[in-house]
């Protein structure tokens, strides 16, 4: 670990663009690098020089061969020069991994959570954090994930319904105990972080996620650019109207994204339907067997699905929306309404935006944080020289 806490040396914006390019595209000719980085190929060398003298980067097995047909020897990040741990909470569980600098999974777990109280979540959190630091001393940095607006590099979680928290601060908290750089963001957008560099959406400088579940969210990357705004509360798009009419949210919003969409509600419009209690995965297989009750709900929570893709889509133009979440089973079966309705609510004259359904596990939550970690110890390194 370099000094003041972070994990990487002063990086210039300049060298900064080269890591990232590395990181998320592979590896690299010292060529290719100043070309896609627009530098000088004596100014690269010595970003790379740099970067050789602190272990960040090597030269990759891999050969390939320049236009004039020389071999050239490849750069490529050390991954393993420094380790992340990321941590998706919930109000019941830790969901944490331990990654690369690829964010290439080296260890997952989850642990139960006796208390989602902020005293109790810190000290859970630095129980783990502990754990694996002995396990793998390359840990420097801690990443961590929830549901709730939070604005980027702030210190404090405003505010979490399904924590009941208002105003914790629990970036200090964790620092304090655990004594690694430390950052908390949005699930969401921490989702989409890790889709961004090493995902679904990789090379991709403009697309939105859509996570559905046990709440609905969405984040918008932006001409390369994750989209906070203000406060953080970019993507919470809940409580979108869908039709005047329909059912009830818990917020009293007749007809919302949220009243058709979420697992809560889904289960509960069936359940009263049919006069006996249903599971969410029940319903989807009801609705697949063309139980009548169960297929008009889910084509309902379809259309609202459709509509709010559309909508997202018609604001952003995105290359492609997709799909995630713990409920995200339910856009597969319905996926032809999904499509249709997310074409009427865009722009006739815009072609039809993908719709790309993204398998979903909870590792998958916490990877993100990691990669929002990543993103942390990057953006602390930078420097103003140049």
């Amino acid at each position: 670990m370099h000094k003041d806490g972070v994990a990487f040396p002063a990086l210039s914006e300049p060298a900064r663009s080269v890591l990232i390019e590395l990181l998320v595209h592979g590896p690299a000719s010292r060529a290719d690098l100043a070309r896609r980085a627009n530098l000088s190929p004596a100014s690269l060398t010595r970003i790379i020089r740099g970067f050789i003298d602190d272990d960040l980067v090597t030269e990759s097995a891999v050969t390939s061969t320049q236009r004039t047909g020389r071999p050239s020897q490849p750069m490529d990040v050390n991954v393993d020069v420094a380790h992340l741990i990321g941590i998706k909470l919930l109000p019941d569980a830790l969901h944490v991994v331990t990654t690369d600098l690829r964010a290439r999974v080296l260890t997952q777990r989850r642990l139960p959570l006796a208390s989602k109280h902020p005293d109790a979540v810190t000290e859970a959190i630095t129980a783990v954090v502990d754990t694996s630091s002995r396990a793998d001393p390359l840990l420097r940095a801690v990443g961590v994930s929830l549901a709730g607006p939070v604005p980027p590099g702030s210190e404090v979680v405003p505010t979490s319904p399904f924590l009941d928290w208002v105003d914790v601060p629990l970036v200090p908290m964790l620092r304090e105990s655990t004594g690694l750089p430390t950052v908390v963001a949005n699930d969401v957008r921490a989702l989409t972080a890790a889709e961004h560099w090493f995902g679904m959406a990789t090379g991709c400088s403009d697309f939105a996620l859509v996570t559905i579940g046990a709440g609905i969210g969405c984040a918008i990357v932006a001409d390369d650019r994750l989209v906070h705004g203000v406060n953080g509360g970019s993507g919470h798009v809940g409580h979108i109207p869908v039709t005047p009419g329909g059912p009830l949210c818990e917020r009293g919003h007749r007809g919302c994204v949220r009243s058709y969409l979420s697992s809560a509600s889904i289960v509960s419009q069936v359940s009263v339907a049919l006069g006996r209690a249903v599971g969410y995965e029940e319903v989807l297989t009801l609705a697949i067997t063309g139980n009548p009750v169960a297929r008009r709900v889910v084509e309902d929570a379809g259309r609202a699905l459709g509509i709010l893709i559309g909508t997202i889509a018609a604001l952003s133009a995105p290359a492609k929306v997709i799909v995630s979440g713990e409920g995200v089973g339910l856009a597969s079966i319905v996926i032809d309404t999904v499509v249709q309705h997310a074409r009427v609510a865009q722009h006739w004259a815009l072609p039809e935006v993908p719709i790309q359904i993204a398998p979903f596990t909870f590792t998958e939550w916490a990877r993100g944080a990691a990669v929002m970690a990543l993103r942390h110890i990057i953006d602390s390194s930078k420097t103003v020289q140049t």
